[in-house]
């Protein structure tokens, strides 16, 4: 008997609650509504995640344990090397020598759902998993041409993020293979310290014993 998957937001997941060891999913849903321009920052929100690598952070100098540009995880604060991602359950390519994954090499808009397994999972997938496995669940037997273009700021008017999602596919003439190609562009525009009011009026106060070297 053939195996039969039905998904939908509002069917119950048993399969999270019922599992060996406990499994949070984010759905596509999730996914697309969300307004940050990176997968990172919409994981970042649930509470097993601590931020390490993100926009939000900068890297000036490229070692071999460090990439400038990287966008990693962290599960439970444990290190951003501390955790496996995977990608249909195959392990992804590490991004430098401290073995750590750029999840900007994921397209965003070929992922269908993002599975999170925080217990038990060294003992299945070995010590690189002691924090537990983040499996990134890709979209199967897309057809069509997909284009996502999302634009957001602060409500300064600045700290701009954009980014431009292409996902193509096609299935073979005896629909027993899958072609997809998945493209994603990211700009992020920089903001300083100094363009926000509530850092320079701490400098300029003279009852803010920081500010004493001006």
């Amino acid at each position: 008997m053939a195996e039969v998957m039905v998904t939908g937001s509002r069917i119950a997941r048993t399969r999270d609650l019922d599992a060996p060891s406990p499994i949070s999913t984010v759905g596509q849903d999730l996914l697309n509504n969300s307004s940050a321009t990176g997968v990172e920052s919409i994981l970042n929100q649930q509470p097993q995640f601590v931020p390490q690598t993100t926009q939000f952070t900068s890297q000036v100098q490229a070692t071999p344990t460090q990439s400038p540009g990287t966008a990693t995880l962290n599960l439970r604060g444990l290190g951003d090397n501390r955790n496996l991602v995977l990608v249909d359950g195959q392990r992804w390519q590490p991004s430098n020598a401290s073995l750590v994954v750029d999840i900007n090499t994921i397209p965003l808009a070929a992922v269908e759902s993002v599975e999170t397994i925080t217990g038990g999972a060294s003992a299945v997938y070995g010590p690189d998993a002691i924090a537990g496995v983040v499996n990134f669940i890709l979209k199967k037997d897309f057809q069509g041409l997909d284009v996502d273009v999302q634009h957001g700021e602060s409500f300064q008017g600045d700290a701009g993020n954009t980014r431009v999602s292409v996902l193509m596919g096609m299935n073979s003439a005896d629909n027993r293979g899958n072609v997809m190609i998945g493209l994603d562009w990211t700009k992020r525009d920089a903001i300083y310290q100094d363009q926000r009011s509530f850092y320079t009026n701490g400098f300029s106060d003279p009852n803010n014993v920081s500010s004493g070297f001006l």
